[in-house]
């Protein structure tokens, strides 16, 4: 194994902290003149400044564990070389164990550097006086182990700031925006410098709080919980698909219906994890549906998936269909969609009185009326004329507010159908028949040039 110079000198530039770069610099000298003892040693003392320097950085950000080992590094006196040696021996504990400045597997990679380093730094007392020289590969891997593991690295943060980071989203100036959680947790002080484990517990447990906490998610918590998992997902990306590869799974299986009922509100921010969702649990979902009220179907936005879940939205259909006209107005009205288009045409039609005419106009079809054909109109104009309500009375027609609705439907069409006008003439032309007053309406429609101005008496009235 060997490298070429320029590699190490490269690495040696990359070093963060000035003195853990002079001894890993005496290092390399060293490894070049063939003298690996002291390599072996000069890496080791580069890999103790470095830690003691990362303590006192991140004790600077306010880590409370830092700053406990820094205090305990401020106590040991320059003539105390047992409390310093009692530090050394412990170093790589409060590296891996307490900051999460390396992982297990590298610290078990260090202690075999100290290990090496404590034999070449003292005789060895064998019989035929012979001394321990390890070999120019040893002391190469061990110069790139530490840069590697520590010394190019800026001090990352662990479970520490898991449980700030934590609070941070439960609170509400914690933005639902997903680009500006991004923005906050891609700062180097929250996610930008936090190992592997610590993202990955941070995702574990906004997961729990969401499908196994007793306690309720508001709708605002979710979203600032999902906007959380969008930022993890685009700084770490690997991370965030082993955690709901490997984690949502169960935590649906285990979760109670009523915490499973959360998945439909998840699953409208966070559609693209359907997949990860096993079969077992879709029939536990389907279920779900056809036992919900109508009253829990719009609580839980389950209609809200119609619009981007396939799946469910059959599910949903089938629900909606087993429920009376007014119920599923209400539950359509909570959010309005085009796959509900004609379900809301024809309940606009039949409504059976004057408040639910108006409510039916404004909640189910408004909403979606951009989206109307030539035809969708037509039926719209035709239910609203055939209408006879309860008692055969028009109770669209007749409806209080009605011609206010006429009036959107007109701004929100007019671009759209190409019989639009014609078809908003036939329409004038049979409600003035009747005498409905619509003024609103009529007022764009002449504005329009799709009727004529009335035109004004020009005869003198009578003086007596």
């Amino acid at each position: 194994m060997r490298l070429h110079l320029s590699n190490l000198d490269e690495l040696i530039q990359n070093v963060r902290n000035i003195h853990a770069k002079n001894y890993l610099n005496e290092s390399i000298a060293a490894y070049r003149t063939g003298a690996y003892r002291a390599s072996l040693i000069a890496t080791w003392i580069a890999v103790c400044v470095d830690i003691i320097e990362k303590i006192r950085e991140l004790s600077l950000s306010e880590d409370p564990a830092a700053r406990q080992w820094e205090q305990q590094l401020d106590k040991i006196q320059p003539n105390d070389p047992a409390a310093m040696l009692a530090f050394e021996r412990d170093i790589l504990n409060v590296a891996c164990d307490e900051l999460q400045l390396i992982s297990t597997i590298e610290k078990s990679h260090l202690e075999r550097l100290k290990d090496d380093r404590n034999i070449c730094a003292h005789p060895t007392f064998s019989d035929d006086g012979s001394q321990f020289s390890p070999p120019a590969e040893l002391a190469l891997a061990y110069i790139i182990q530490a840069a590697n593991y520590l010394l190019v690295h800026p001090p990352v943060k662990g479970k520490v700031i898991v449980q700030r980071l934590y609070e941070l989203i439960n609170e509400p100036s914690f933005p639902e925006d997903e680009e500006k959680a991004f923005t906050l947790l891609s700062s180097a002080n929250n996610l930008g410098r936090v190992k592997y484990s610590g993202v990955r517990n941070l995702a574990i447990i906004i997961l729990k709080r969401i499908f196994r906490d007793e306690t309720g998610v508001s709708s605002d918590l979710l979203n600032r919980l999902s906007a959380s998992l969008g930022a993890i997902q685009r700084l770490y990306p690997d991370i965030y698909e082993e955690v709901v590869s490997n984690k949502l799974a169960g935590m649906l299986s285990e979760a109670s219906d009523n915490r499973l009922k959360r998945i439909f509100p998840f699953l409208n921010l966070r559609n693209e994890l359907w997949p990860k969702v096993e079969h077992a649990e879709r029939v536990r979902i389907e279920g779900l549906i056809n036992a919900m009220s109508s009253e829990e179907i719009s609580k839980y936005q389950v209609t809200k998936l119609v619009e981007i879940n396939a799946d469910i939205r059959n599910h949903v259909f089938e629900k909606v269909d087993r429920l009376n006209n007014v119920e599923q107005a209400k539950v359509i009205a909570a959010y309005p969609s085009v796959f509900f288009k004609d379900r809301s045409i024809f309940l606009f039609s039949e409504a059976l009185s004057f408040n639910s005419a108006e409510f039916r106009g404004n909640q189910l079809l408004l909403p979606i009326s951009s989206t109307f054909n030539d035809r969708d109109l037509e039926r719209v104009f035709e239910g609203a004329i055939e209408n006879t309500g309860a008692y055969g009375i028009n109770q669209v027609l007749n409806a209080g507010g009605i011609g206010a609705f006429f009036s959107g439907l007109y701004t929100e069409t007019k671009t759209a159908p190409l019989n639009h006008r014609k078809l908003w003439q036939d329409f004038w032309e049979k409600v003035s028949e009747e005498e409905y007053q619509y003024n609103s309406l009529r007022e764009k429609l002449i504005e329009d040039g799709y009727i004529a101005p009335e035109e004004e008496d020009d005869d003198d009235p009578i003086p007596f």
